[in-house]
């Protein structure tokens, strides 16, 4: 059957990859099994041929050059769920369809011939009928047993289908979203800006935590990721869901306003400015309140010759402006 040749591939294939993971000393995290799996499979010429030259040239495979074909060839498309987990999915599905159906049948037909065998009991002659229908009934009743085994087998196969597509999002996330805050990274950001048409009206928003290096010289590094996330979470509920909210690096935050104005991206700057100052911070050990903590947020429109870099450059000049003006507000460019 087509579906078991598949399935044997995948399984040829899933062993060839865990080889090579282990040959050169990878982890098997999804990142680094869904580079390795589209090589082994030759699902992607190019990112086959880069990693052959690679290892031709260098003899070896290491974790920066893997991630860089993630980037390159997986991270901005769904290639593996379109290439191997999709048609594997689909397969098992109509296959599943068609075990189900024959199980169906083989139900009617022994129903059936559960009657003709009580009607052919009454008469002793029938006898020969009655040898004939018990050995439909019983290959019937076999037949329906391996269905039912074939259709468990599937139906697990499926369920570990959908765990790897699972796997695959959770590596997807993996690479566009910063880990200690839940937002989007630069390169989450790069893609979501893909996804907007930018000659309509939108505002940005570049967002910076005021003296942050002095509170993690005194506090330390896990009280300044603990401001990070609060912060974060504060930023998040001041958004709508068509916003798009990012760490940009270190204390720096951006977010792009959706279809928003300069006049209604600075209310919600001027929100999420207000909201942190009000956040009362407590150290769980010492139960000591922190310093009072305050942002600096630039605020800039998109005007038709803007493309996106130099929009967030405008709004980090609006930012410095207000951090020369005495921090702890909002500066619209």
């Amino acid at each position: 059957m087509l579906i078991k040749d598949n399935f044997d591939e995948a399984l040829k294939f899933s062993e060839s990859t865990n080889e090579f993971l282990s040959h050169y000393q990878i982890p098997a995290s999804p990142v680094n099994y869904s580079v390795t799996y589209l090589h082994i499979s030759k699902r992607n010429e190019k990112l086959t041929a880069e990693l052959e030259r690679h290892v031709q040239t260098f003899q070896e495979v290491d974790l920066t050059f893997i991630e860089g074909l993630f980037e390159k060839y997986i991270s901005n498309s769904h290639i593996i769920d379109r290439q191997i987990l999709e048609p594997i999915e689909k397969s098992l599905t109509s296959t599943l369809e068609k075990i189900n159906l024959q199980v169906d049948s083989a139900k009617a037909a022994t129903s059936n011939l559960i009657k003709a065998k009580k009607a052919l009991s009454k008469h002793e002659h029938h006898k020969s009928m009655q040898n004939i229908v018990a050995f439909l009934m019983k290959n019937i009743t076999f037949s329906q047993q391996q269905h039912t085994d074939l259709s468990l087998d599937l139906t697990r196969t499926c369920g570990e289908v959908n765990f790897l597509k699972s796997k695959l999002q959770a590596s997807r996330n993996e690479v566009i979203v910063d880990s200690l805050t839940g937002l989007y990274n630069r390169r989450g950001c790069d893609i979501k800006l893909k996804e907007l048409d930018i000659e309509q009206v939108h505002s940005s928003l570049a967002i910076d935590i005021d003296h942050f290096k002095n509170l993690n010289d005194q506090f330390g590094q896990v009280i300044g990721d603990r401001v990070i996330q609060r912060i974060a979470k504060v930023i998040t509920s001041s958004i709508s869901d068509n916003d798009i909210a990012v760490r940009f690096g270190g204390e720096e935050f951006v977010v792009v306003m959706v279809n928003k104005t300069k006049t209604q991206a600075h209310q919600v700057a001027e929100n999420i400015r207000l909201a942190i100052s009000q956040l009362k911070l407590m150290q769980r050990d010492s139960k000591a309140y922190l310093p009072n903590i305050s942002v600096s947020i630039g605020v800039v429109q998109r005007e038709e010759e803007l493309n996106w870099a130099a929009i967030f450059e405008q709004a980090n000049t609006a930012l410095y402006q207000a951090k020369n003006s005495g921090r702890n507000r909002s500066v619209c460019l």
